[in-house]
């Protein structure tokens, strides 16, 4: 990329006129050729989801600028395949309204969108921040484009891409920067009892309480923005467990009962 500018695409989950997307396209625009896909509407929590049996529409918002009907995932698609003018160098998701940390990066539709595009074979990064305060938008779009600027001379492994969350900044610039691991969290029942607009009873979910692991080790997503670390998270796309994968290997070779049972697993060597 040294005799071109790098092109870059931009998606997020919280649509087209968030704040956290008006924020981290103002500093993206100067590091690169920048394309704008998010969706029309706000498209909370919704993780990998792409749209297979509906139409989705997209309309002009402005010089290389676009919204789409769809989720995240398929703005990022559709960037890819129909609206950019070739394969971007980058896709950055974000900066979304609330943190994605341990299991809540499971339903993350800012996630999502970064996972679609590393699937395609193009680097990528989701951004989102702890506050719902627009004020610290700002520092975070600061801070997010450091790390843009690092992965587009590094790059990424093949297979990673990163997950950042930002704590709450307001004079935090340069931050301090913790790599980290995903942590653990614990979900119970917050489902509303209620009723819709006719008056049939419905359930709705609540505002998920903030309740992380306490045995997590140091290096926990949470634990860094806790103590007002950006926490950045490489993840994978790949989710086999390897070690337990080994493991059953050894365990099912050794098990008559198994073998005696009639499922028989294929020799590696003609696999």
């Amino acid at each position: 990329m040294a005799d071109r500018r790098p092109l870059i695409l931009l998606a997020n989950d919280d649509g087209i006129f968030s704040e956290g997307l008006a924020a981290l396209e103002e500093y993206m625009r100067t590091l690169g050729d920048l394309y704008v896909v998010a969706p029309d509407r706000e498209r909370n929590a919704a993780s990998h989801k792409i749209s297979l049996k509906r139409p989705i529409y997209v309309r002009p918002e402005g010089k290389n600028r676009f919204s789409t009907s769809g989720t995240p995932a398929d703005c990022v698609n559709i960037g890819i395949h129909r609206l950019l003018p070739a394969r971007p160098d980058l896709v950055v998701s974000g900066i979304n309204n609330g943190a994605n940390l341990a299991g809540d990066i499971s339903y993350s539709g800012t996630v999502g969108a970064a996972r679609e595009a590393r699937l395609l074979g193009i680097p990528s990064i989701a951004f989102s921040l702890m506050s719902r305060n627009a004020l610290f938008y700002d520092t975070a779009a600061r801070v997010g484009c450091d790390l843009v600027r690092w992965v587009l001379s590094n790059g990424l492994p093949p297979e990673v891409f990163l997950n950042v969350n930002f704590p709450d900044l307001v004079d935090g610039y340069p931050a301090r920067i913790r790599w980290t691991r995903m942590g653990h969290k614990f979900y119970g029942d917050f489902l509303e009892d209620g009723t819709d607009d006719e008056g049939r009873p419905c359930y709705r979910y609540g505002r998920d309480a903030m309740q992380y692991d306490e045995g997590d080790a140091g290096d926990a997503d949470w634990r860094a923005l806790e103590q007002g670390y950006v926490s950045v998270t490489p993840l994978r796309l790949n989710f086999t467990d390897e070690d337990y994968l080994h493991s059953l290997k050894a365990i099912y070779d050794g098990d008559v009962h198994a073998r005696q049972s009639g499922v028989v697993t294929t020799p590696e060597k003609d696999a």
